[in-house]
């Protein structure tokens, strides 16, 4: 399978899974969003092995991610492709104890 495509984010926070948007992963680019942000970044995925930097920006009112409501964060993604999903675990990159479960489900391919 190619992990080239279009997937939609959650992350898991206290309500359980949360949708965070849509990102599409292209030729080791990964751009996306939601209601409120948008986020630009590089991926990487060797084997099973997933791993995602991105700069997330609000025009909308920011969710607090993380224990802040920033207008913009960098973060970094680590997690294991499975077929159609790659879970993992989502960091600001300036606080990398602070993690977030991160779940990725494929829903397209690239035309």
């Amino acid at each position: 399978m190619s992990i080239e495509g279009l997937w939609t984010a959650e992350i898991h926070g206290q309500y359980g899974w949360e949708n965070a948007g849509v990102i599409v992963l292209h030729d080791g680019h990964a751009l996306g969003g939601g209601r409120q942000h948008y986020s630009i970044g590089t991926y990487d995925c060797p084997g099973e092995d997933f791993s995602m930097s991105l700069a997330i920006n609000y025009h909308g009112t920011p969710r607090t991610l993380f224990g802040s409501a920033d207008k913009t964060l960098s973060i970094k993604v680590d997690g294991q492709l499975q077929r159609d999903e790659i879970l993992g675990s989502a960091f600001r990159v300036e606080s990398p104890n602070q993690s977030l479960a991160f779940r990725l489900t494929k829903r397209s391919d690239m035309p």
